[in-house]
């Protein structure tokens, strides 16, 4: 009815929603809903063909479409981040992502989130505002053998860090605290023993936040502002090494 009603329709899409042929359609009309929910065809698919040619006939008066370019066009003229505009916005690496799985959709502060809202919010707002979108993922691939278009959203993601961060040294060094936290965590990574201590420590110090299972409110910055809004998964009970060796010597190997 939202369709038929109206005297006057207006419709706005992307330039990159553009398909050669009608003939075209049935391909994408099969690939996304099953790529998004595992079924066979979407149930809210509409065929708008313009304004009504008689009085009788149902639709608008009058058919508007607005075609938004929006950062499309110099996202088409890089030769890396093209591929980008593939997205057919099913959401299967959002359904992948185990970071968009801990963190939620609100967190990516735009229209789209997830592994392609990391990839297009910076190119659509400007990198200044998204900056920090490229940088939230592991970069575990599951995204990319998802997608049912083959964007390598991976590479995407670093070729984004990479001008961000080159863009970022052009004007002013990383932070202090930024820069000795990167040398205390390489610190603690190049010393093994170091690392087990700092792992027994968080599970000691954990003991007095832990609640029904979950952190829900850390003391200290920065893990306070994250436990503001969401929770935190405690550290397991024992390390992986600490179970391999406890299951090897019961098993008396």
């Amino acid at each position: 009815m939202s369709t038929s009603l109206p005297k006057i329709h207006i419709a706005v899409m992307g330039i990159e929603k553009i398909i050669p042929k009608l003939t075209d359609l049935s391909l994408f009309l099969s690939l996304l809903p099953r790529s998004a929910t595992g079924q066979k065809l979407s149930s809210y698919t509409s065929f708008l063909t313009g304004k009504k040619q008689r009085p009788e006939d149902e639709g608008p008066d009058e058919f508007h479409l607005i075609m938004l370019d929006n950062g499309r066009s110099q996202i088409l003229a890089d030769a890396v981040q093209r591929s980008s505009l593939y997205c057919i916005r099913c959401g299967a690496c959002l359904n992948a992502c185990p970071v968009y799985q801990r963190v939620g959709g609100h967190a990516y502060g735009w229209v789209y989130s997830g592994p392609i809202g990391a990839l297009l919010t910076p190119q659509f707002v400007g990198m200044e505002r998204g900056k920090q979108l490229p940088f939230a993922s592991s970069l575990c691939g599951a995204c990319k053998d998802v997608c049912p278009v083959k964007i390598n959203i991976p590479d995407l993601l670093l070729d984004l860090r990479s001008k961000s961060t080159d863009k970022e040294l052009n004007h002013k060094r990383p932070p202090l605290a930024e820069r000795l936290s990167m040398k205390a965590f390489r610190f603690a990574m190049e010393r093994p023993w170091l690392y087990n201590l700092g792992a027994r420590m968080g599970r000691l110090m954990q003991l007095a936040v832990v609640k029904n299972g979950r952190i829900t409110e850390f003391p200290l910055p920065p893990f306070s502002n994250w436990t503001m809004n969401r929770d935190f998964s405690p550290l397991a009970p024992k390390s992986f090494r600490e179970r391999w060796s406890e299951n090897q010597n019961g098993s008396g190997n």
